[in-house]
């Protein structure tokens, strides 16, 4: 990826000049001797360049293994590819609603801006899920981008078509709604989880309570009359 190159490059070279740096300071600055400062100098480059080089999408992941499912490397570099277009959609998303001064569709492009951030990094933690969400992070997130910059420059006119903005202000808050129906895919794993859990423990209680006298509604007393009617 060109940018993540860039920005490595951009890294190594402060690394590079911090660590040059430190070798003359140490020496005649603090009067360290040279067999003290080089070495010196080399783990201040190393130690820059850990810290703050940029890493890309899924690097820690081997593919082999990805929250107790397999992923194989398309599955793998599938995601990193629509979430690397993701993120730059999700900036201009961001840019888009600050730039807008209605303050309905503003609110409401900054609200899709949320969930998408969302959606965006439950993907990175578990990227085996973005089929529930790839129609969302290819589709209606660059649509929505559209959507919003097309709003401030209606906005921007000299003379602004209010029927436009009117229509475009609608189908930013219907947007809302999409969104949230896709995000919500993504936990459908554990609510259809929850669902067979709550399913398993109704039925255990339920014969917990025929199989003991002592939990059974026939056994139990009445309550007592409220004297408040």
């Amino acid at each position: 990826m060109p940018r993540l190159s860039a920005l490595r490059s951009s890294v190594d070279l402060w690394a590079g000049l911090a660590g040059g740096i430190f070798a003359p300071v140490a020496s005649f600055g603090f009067g360290l001797p040279l067999w003290a400062s080089l070495p010196g100098a080399v783990l201040i480059f190393v130690g820059t360049r850990l810290a703050f080089a940029p890493r890309g999408l899924f690097e820690e992941l081997d593919g082999k293994a990805l929250d107790g499912k397999t992923l194989d490397a398309a599955g793998l570099d599938l995601a990193r590819e629509v979430l690397t277009a993701a993120q730059v959609d999700l900036a201009r998303l961001r840019a888009a609603a600050h730039a807008v001064r209605e303050p309905s569709a503003r609110r409401d492009l900054d609200h899709l801006h949320t969930v998408a951030a969302r959606v965006i990094g439950e993907v990175e933690r578990t990227p085996r899920r973005l089929s529930s969400v790839r129609r969302l992070l290819t589709y209606y997130l660059p649509a929505a981008v559209r959507l919003g910059e097309g709003y401030g420059v209606l906005e921007g006119a000299n003379r602004p078509d209010h029927a436009r903005l009117d229509a475009a202000g609608a189908l930013i808050g219907r947007l809302d709604t999409v969104f949230a129906r896709h995000a919500d895919r993504l936990s459908a794993p554990e609510i259809e989880g929850l669902d067979v859990e709550l399913k398993l423990l109704a039925d255990a209680i339920r014969t917990e309570e025929r199989s003991s006298p002592d939990m059974s509604t026939e056994s139990r007393p009445a309550p007592e009359p409220s004297p408040w009617r």
